[in-house]
């Protein structure tokens, strides 16, 4: 058997128990853009969360979902208004339901 035909050796492998950390999510950023009603595209743009493929703005719609239920910032909850009329989000909501039903 020839050098060349060797496999290399593979190069050492990370320590046990230790783990790439996530990026805070900006969550105080996020409302005040909010507030200022930009639009996702806009605040994925600002914050740096960009995704790749089919659909870039996923993960921020998640966390604006999670945000309109409420999240706890510096210890009291914190809950994002809808930027449409009550009566708009309960058809939708209702429209989902059905159609996964």
């Amino acid at each position: 058997m020839t050098k060349a035909s060797r496999t290399p050796n593979k190069s050492a492998r990370p320590a046990k128990g230790k783990r790439a950390t996530c990026r805070p999510f900006p969550y105080e950023q996020i409302a005040k853009l909010w507030a200022r009603e930009k639009t996702i595209p806009e605040i994925a743009k600002a914050i740096g969360r960009l995704g790749k493929g089919d659909d870039p703005y996923h993960s921020l719609r998640v966390a604006l979902t999670r945000f309109h239920k409420g999240v706890k910032l510096n210890g009291r909850l914190v809950k994002l208004p809808h930027q449409v009329s009550k009566k708009t989000l309960k058809l939708a909501t209702k429209a989902g339901k059905k159609a996964s039903a």
